[in-house]
């Protein structure tokens, strides 16, 4: 029923500012959505356990789930747009993706650029590194390597807090990045917390531990500024799926947590 209503929903929007508007108003993104039967949705694959491919060699993970849910309400066929984290904007801004689900933080910065629906998740960035190694605090990170993938909150976040002789390596992807504290190239890592589990689950040689939390924020869609209409369905679809204890529900499947109250615009 609430699949229905949110089809509708889509319907009444584009239609009821389609009639309101003299002249005519242009094709909007929810317009060509429902006209094609088709939306385009980033997907990182990289990024557990946001993102994944499973044994087949297909998308997998919690924001890929978030993705095929909104699609199937939608009444659409979803196309997986694979991207790395410093993609993700540059592939809705250039037109390859209608909307951006892939763990993307809410940011101001982001929010210069983009328009972020309300948020359906949240994650914690955490300095993740062997038991062996000596660090509690972000001053420990003094003199040490650490590995940092670009456009994430961790670029955003590890800069601030690290000590200026700190040596901060940078890396275009999380799989980038995972093999450099893996390989021994850097002392310790960046992660969302939940990404670290899995490193960590998947190499338990390395004896892999969590050192300290730098921050804490929500993910949310993200579309391009103007795309009025299809921000208003996001926002209603997220209140309703959050409602109804489905976004929760894909949330604790792929992250082992439950997820808490949500704020919202």
């Amino acid at each position: 029923m609430i699949r229905n209503a949110l089809y509708v929903l889509a319907i009444a929007a584009s239609a009821a500012f389609a009639i309101c508007t003299v002249p005519a108003k242009a094709e909007s993104t929810l317009d060509r959505i429902l006209k094609d039967k088709k939306i385009r949705i980033t997907a990182e694959v990289t990024s557990p356990p946001f993102g994944i491919l499973d044994q087949s060699g297909q998308p997998d993970g919690s924001e890929i789930a978030v993705a095929r849910q909104l699609a199937k309400d939608l009444g659409v066929e979803l196309e997986l747009v694979q991207v790395t984290a410093p993609q993700r904007i540059p592939a809705l801004l250039s037109g390859r993706a209608d909307v951006a689900i892939s763990s993307l933080s809410i940011t101001v910065d982001r929010a210069k650029t983009v328009a972020f629906a309300n948020p359906h998740g949240v994650l914690s960035v955490v300095i993740t590194a062997s038991e062996k190694t000596a660090i509690k605090a972000a001053a420990d990170l003094a003199g040490k390597r650490i590995a940092i993938t670009r456009a994430t909150l961790e670029e955003a976040t590890v800069p601030k807090i690290a000590p200026n002789d700190a040596k901060l390596v940078f890396f275009d992807d999380i799989a980038a990045t995972i093999q450099a504290l893996l390989s021994g190239q850097v002392d310790a890592a960046a992660f969302s917390a939940f990404a670290a589990k899995s490193i960590a689950d998947r190499n338990p040689d390395m004896k892999l531990e969590n050192k300290f939390t730098v921050a804490t924020a929500y993910y949310a869609a993200a579309i391009r500024q103007g795309d009025q209409e299809l921000l208003r369905f996001l926002n209603t679809w997220v209140f309703l799926r959050t409602q109804d204890g489905t976004l929760a529900s894909i949330y604790e499947k792929y992250t082992g947590v439950k997820l808490g109250a949500l704020p919202v615009f």
